[in-house]
């Protein structure tokens, strides 16, 4: 079951008003194999360090976007966790100093 959460926004200039590097880490679990590669360029993006295995039953992958503000990157793990087959979505936001 997926959930919507609505998230404020207050972060976005985070990156910008810290002088940093920001990308984000999403995690999904789905219940079957699932193409990620072509879910996430659908919505015109490139993902990098793609991590896919199975645990329990389920699917886990693990993979990085950069480019986006926090708010973008939750309102596309949102669009992602409602996709077919997706029991879970969450993304981490990391910050890297430049």
């Amino acid at each position: 079951m997926n959930a919507h959460v609505s998230f404020t926004e207050p972060d976005d200039d985070l990156a910008r008003d810290v002088f940093a590097s920001l990308s984000h880490i999403v995690s999904l679990t789905t219940l079957s194999p699932f193409d990620i590669d072509s879910a996430v360029s659908r919505m015109g993006l490139a993902i990098s360090r793609l991590q896919q295995y199975r645990l329990s039953g389920v699917y886990q992958h693990r993979f990085r976007v950069s480019g986006l503000t926090p708010g973008e990157a939750r309102r596309m793990t949102d669009r992602l966790a409602h996709l077919p087959g997706v029991a879970g979505a969450q993304v981490e936001h990391l910050i890297s100093r430049v």
